[in-house]
């Protein structure tokens, strides 16, 4: 009977260590905007104004979220315990977007979710913006090209407050101030930039786990500040404040944006190969007021 006993307590022990941690909310700040995706919600809910995404922008002509989503069998990330579920991203030969009054984007495979409107409260004092990302092994990104995958857009669209990038970078995405090369760095990093596309820290992109971003844009500071964990474990500071200019405003897009190679203008010309079948897995989505250095960790 001890032993029996024993044995069952080693089991339960087991069981507990194998459950992701914790089970209760880890956010510790007053949240401005949420994009995590609670369990009731269909894909034909990113369709509405139901979603807190836009259910316009930014995807290819003639498709709808819900054709272009997925929700992955995978456990929740760290900031979407309890409540709430991943969302997959996906792209195609389809994902080619028209904006308005513009010229198709034949450059781009991109597909991105659109959290805020430019001018919301995201975008006055001090906000962290939260996401967590998994590979799909089944999906992976071809990374002889270079990926935008999370990125904060001005509002005149000219640059991106901060950008989450991946793959070989292109010439054309060197820093402004030309001091610096980024074409050579691994193009197996995960590879966070400023405004003027300084690449201000790296990680390497990991499988079969969660990894957990977060940026703060002080907006009247002019600083951002990059926070990262993997799996379950708690954020950490990656980096002190960097000053920058934060003045225009922007939107929050979280999805895929794959550039093309042997290109010129990137956005209207070079090479994507045919038959492409590939995505990102997000969860954590939401942004934070910061006030009183206030992060959840």
């Amino acid at each position: 009977m001890v032993l029996q006993l024993n044995l069952l307590l080693c089991a339960l022990t087991g069981l507990v260590a194998a459950t992701p941690a914790p089970f209760h909310s880890s956010i510790r700040c007053p949240i401005v905007l949420d994009g995590r995706v609670p369990y009731s919600d269909s894909l034909q809910t990113f369709d509405t104004t139901a979603s807190p995404f836009s259910p316009d922008y930014t995807k290819g002509q003639n498709l709808s979220w819900s054709q272009i989503l997925t929700f992955p069998h995978t456990a929740p990330s760290r900031f979407d315990l309890p409540a709430h579920k991943a969302v997959e991203v996906g792209i195609s030969d389809q994902s080619l977007f028209l904006p308005g009054g513009g010229l198709l984007q034949v450059g781009f495979r991109r597909a991105g979710l659109l959290l805020g409107n430019g001018s919301d409260a995201s975008n006055v004092g001090v906000k962290t913006f939260h996401w967590s990302m998994k590979q799909d092994p089944a999906r992976k990104m071809n990374l002889t090209h270079e990926y935008m995958n999370v990125w904060h857009e001005a509002n005149d669209y000219s640059s991106n407050q901060f950008s989450l990038n991946a793959g070989i970078m292109l010439e054309q995405d060197n820093p402004k101030n030309g001091t610096k090369n980024s074409t050579q760095l691994p193009k197996s990093l995960w590879k966070v930039l400023d405004r003027e596309n300084n690449v201000v820290w790296t990680t390497p992109i990991k499988f079969g786990e969660w990894q957990n971003f977060a940026v703060t844009i002080d907006i009247p500071g002019n600083t951002i500040k990059v926070y990262y964990s993997a799996g379950y474990a708690p954020l950490r500071a990656v980096t002190k404040a960097i000053p920058q200019d934060n003045s225009g405003g922007g939107q929050f897009q979280i999805g895929m944006l794959k550039k093309p190679t042997e290109t010129t203008s990137v956005v209207f010309d070079g090479y994507q190969e045919s038959e492409i079948h590939e995505g990102q897995i997000y969860g954590g989505i939401f942004i934070e007021d910061g006030q009183n250095e206030c992060v959840s960790r």
